[in-house]
């Protein structure tokens, strides 16, 4: 993959910045997430936590990265090339030697069974146990989990977006180990992978005073960013004019037509941002307003609904997934894409053609004269959980919980996520790249498990590396928070899933020219009356009692 660039709205040739969608975790609409699915899943809501002592923070110090990030404040850093000699940091198999079944999401094609999969099965010989795992699309996987729960069939291991769970606590109560006695305070440190993962994190994963789960840490790779082919556009001598909201339109125009068109999705976050909606909720204690009720949707929308009546978005969008989109970006079907952050490393396991480059835009405000601000990703992308069934073994399943968290640069890291040499990667000098083999096998939902701090690191280029490193360089001093991000809603919890899902199906009506933009003024009434009020209410008195502690 080619060095990528990053634009701004300002200036066009020089060095940008980037921009990030809105999270959907209080409800956005769907097609705030279309890009990827997961976004804004994470941060979870927290509930009466006060007094719950957080696992301790024992900070991973045996790589030292080229660029330094701030993990406790969700920014990466990078790493320009591959430890010579990685370490292995897990003493021997972990676990209890009996077999484990995992429930986990993926954003990428499924894998091959155990039986024709070298890695899966390398992966059982290292647990030192056979593993059952269920990789579901990230698109069906919320009906696919509820219908886990209903069905009493939760395994050993399940990882979960909170948001998707109506209520959570409840459910977590019911059907997930108490882990606090294993994770509190300094008992973490018999797990020294998960001792690494930022103390905010932890925050999406305690209810009712009881630790329930493990995070899997992101922060500002959260974000979502719009891409070009940087490529493309060089060797057609287009540029994507982000100065505003019309020249923005207008470069689709330019770049579509024949079998191409411009977007592979309708990027409403990108729009939104333009218009300067907030990131999910505005506000503090003593008055927050929901997004939805910004004076600026309707032209969002608007904005929106042009792209798709003039035929600029990709025909099959609203139904395509990721893997889809990512291919038509990749085929040259599609000239942008927008998708979060950590996604760039994803384009590597897809057949690039010679040249392949990304570059990342930063949202201009619509009317133009200057950038708009891009909202900071959630600190927690899922939470993975141990099913009360099994809490006999949580201290064995959690250690092996601790060896998929293993930190970037050690030889366990380098096997969950590269496999074995020879096999699933070559290296170039201490670089591992997949072959084929790699691509196709290695995609078992492994990262959504367990992870430590997100590390930037592109074994194919450097170059991206560090432009990567850069761009949230760039982002981390203009980001906006959530405010509410880790505070709980008992309505949110149990009705705001459905709640949104009404107000995005007529969001995604709006965009296909089936109901006008005036619908949703009415719409987010409905919103309110049915819940998003009581959801507001709930945050205001949770950011009370934040402030009191």
């Amino acid at each position: 993959m080619k060095s990528s660039t990053i634009t701004s709205g300002i200036s066009r040739r020089g060095l940008v910045k980037g921009g990030v969608g809105l999270t959907a975790a209080a409800g956005l609409g769907p097609l705030g997430l279309v890009a990827c699915s997961n976004e804004g899943r994470g941060g979870a809501e927290l509930g009466d936590n006060a007094n719950v002592t957080r696992p301790d923070y024992i900070p991973f110090e045996g790589v030292a990265l080229d660029l330094e990030g701030d993990d406790e404040a969700g920014i990466s850093g990078a790493m320009l090339n591959y430890p010579e000699k990685p370490e292995a940091v897990i003493d021997g198999p972990p676990g209890d030697g009996g077999d484990v079944g995992f429930f986990v999401p993926t954003n990428t094609p499924a894998p091959p069974g155990r039986d024709s999969n070298t890695f899966w099965q390398e992966l059982d010989k290292r647990l030192g146990a056979t593993t059952s795992i269920s990789v579901v699309p990230t698109g069906d996987f919320a009906d696919r989990f509820n219908t886990t729960i209903a069905g009493d069939r939760l395994p050993d291991i399940f990882s979960f977006f909170p948001g998707d769970v109506p209520s959570l606590p409840s459910m977590l109560s019911e059907r997930a180990a108490d882990l606090t006695d294993l994770l509190s305070g300094s008992a973490v440190a018999d797990f020294p992978s998960l001792a690494n993962v930022p103390p905010r994190c932890w925050d999406s994963c305690i209810y009712g005073g009881r630790i329930y789960s493990v995070p899997v840490p992101r922060g500002i790779v959260q974000c979502t960013v719009m891409y070009s082919r940087q490529d493309l556009m060089e060797s057609e001598g287009l540029e994507v004019d982000v100065s505003s909201l019309e020249g923005f339109h207008e470069s689709c125009q330019e770049m579509t037509g024949g079998n191409r068109w411009a977007l592979p999705l309708v990027p409403l976050g990108f729009l939104r941002q333009m218009f300067e909606i907030p990131n999910v909720w505005s506000g503090d204690a003593d008055g927050l307003v929901s997004a939805y009720e910004h004076e600026r949707q309707e032209d969002a929308l608007e904005a929106g609904r042009k792209l798709v009546k003039e035929g600029l978005v990709h025909p099959d969008a609203f139904t395509a997934n990721i893997p889809q989109r990512k291919t038509w970006v990749v085929s040259g079907t599609c000239t942008l894409f927008w998708g979060t952050l950590s996604g760039w490393p994803d384009f590597n396991n897809f057949p690039l053609p010679d040249g392949f480059g990304l570059r990342v835009l930063q949202p201009p405000k619509a009317e133009g004269g200057g950038v708009a601000p891009v909202h900071m990703g959630a600190a927690t992308h899922n939470i993975t959980s141990i099913s009360k069934k099994s809490e006999d073994r949580a201290a064995a399943l959690l250690d092996v919980l601790n060896y998929f968290a293993a930190p970037f640069g050690s030889a366990e890291y380098l096997f969950n996520s590269y496999g074995l040499e020879g096999v699933h990667h070559d290296l170039e000098g201490t670089n591992p790249i997949l072959t084929e083999q790699g691509r196709n096998e290695l995609q078992l939902g492994q990262k959504y498990i367990a992870q430590g701090p997100w590390v930037h690191f592109t074994p194919r280029d450097p170059e991206v590396t560090k432009a990567m490193y850069d761009v949230t360089q760039e982002l981390a001093p203009t980001v906006t928070h959530n405010p509410v991000e880790g505070l709980y809603s008992q309505t949110q919890s149990r009705d705001g899933r459905q709640i949104g899902s009404a107000l995005g199906d007529i969001e995604t009506d709006i965009l296909q020219g089936r109901k006008p933009v005036s619908a949703w003024a009415d719409a987010v009434a409905t919103w309110k009356k049915g819940g998003g009020d009581a959801i507001r209410d709930e945050y205001q008195q949770a950011l009370a009692e934040k402030a009191d502690d």
